[in-house]
């Protein structure tokens, strides 16, 4: 499943070192490797973490992905993204 493989691309670039420089170097050949479609693959460039979400990745994901990769990690701009609708679980209020 295709949730499946972005969760996967998410982990590795919250927790894997090796992940993030690669990522880092050239986000697109990094991302080559995995069975991602072009929709996919900018969701994940522009950080949407709103739609991934919404086609249900985990939000811990999201946050991590966000908070390690993102160039404005500040959760204030991360909760912007998300929106004020509160169906989306991994935020920080305030």
């Amino acid at each position: 499943m295709k949730r499946d493989v972005i969760e996967r691309v998410l982990w590795s670039l919250s927790v894997d070192r090796f992940s993030k420089v690669k990522y880092k170097e050239d986000p697109n050949k990094f991302l080559s490797r995995f069975a991602l479609d072009k929709s996919d693959i900018e969701k994940i460039l522009t950080f949407d973490v709103k739609a991934l979400q919404e086609m249900g990745v985990n939000p811990m994901l999201t946050m991590g992905y966000w908070v390690e990769m993102s160039p404005d990690n500040s959760m204030q701009t991360y909760n912007q993204k998300l929106g004020s609708n509160g169906v989306h679980s991994a935020s920080i209020k305030g």
